[in-house]
């Protein structure tokens, strides 16, 4: 079986932060994005849910750092549904909209998956 790593975003940001201090958490998203594209080994895919969507819609200062990965082959799935609850879904500007079985067979075909 090939190696693959699945990365799955449930917030909007890196770590669980008061509201007042969200900004730190996309910060440091954007720092771990980064650590990503630098390592040898990369995600065949990084999955968005929840408040996790809100990172690949427009205004998102972590755009050209998923822009980069999508281009080194990362697949970038958004959950539709939860696009749709959070009235973001003509908002997405990087990635593919998919449904949560898209999501739960990466989940399930990769061999490690880290939540973040």
């Amino acid at each position: 079986m090939a190696h693959s790593v699945v990365v799955l975003v449930r917030q909007a940001g890196l770590g669980q932060l008061q509201p007042n201090d969200a900004h730190f958490g996309v910060e440091m998203f954007e720092r771990f994005l980064h650590a990503v594209d630098a390592n040898p080994i990369t995600p065949s895919a990084i999955c968005f849910y929840t408040e996790g969507v809100k990172l690949v819609c427009e205004g998102s200062p972590v755009i050209p750092s998923l822009q980069l990965l999508q281009g080194m082959g990362v697949r970038l799935v958004i959950c539709a549904t939860c696009l749709e609850y959070f009235n973001l879904r003509d908002k997405v500007a990087v990635g593919e909209v998919g449904g949560m079985s898209d999501i739960v067979n990466l989940l399930l075909s990769a061999t490690h998956v880290v939540t973040v």
